[in-house]
């Protein structure tokens, strides 16, 4: 896998039918469904990257996670608040 982007861990939720969400900003590089952010060292894939506005011309970048089992990142969302998160993806071999 290669680091590819950067995310700034503002905030978290559970969204009903979609599952956890973290929320922030990008502050290098691009992020895309199929990526995986890095929580714990542990690569968690990207279901879905989503914008949502809090008010005009303040945005807020949303990224629904594949993860299946969150007890194990529960605990550590609120101390990664604030905190820059890798983003890889992943490479494949000719």
């Amino acid at each position: 896998m290669q680091n590819t982007a950067e995310f700034l861990l503002q905030d978290w939720f559970n969204l009903t039918g979609r599952g956890l969400v973290i929320t922030g900003q990008i502050i290098r590089g691009q992020i895309a469904s199929g990526d995986f952010v890095c929580l714990n060292d542990e690569p968690i894939k990207i279901k879905s990257v989503e914008i949502g506005d809090k008010r005009p011309n303040d945005f807020f970048v949303g990224l629904i996670l594949e993860i299946k089992d969150q007890s194990d990142v529960l605990p550590s969302l609120n101390k990664l608040k604030g905190k820059s998160l890798l983003v890889l993806k992943a490479t494949t071999i000719n």
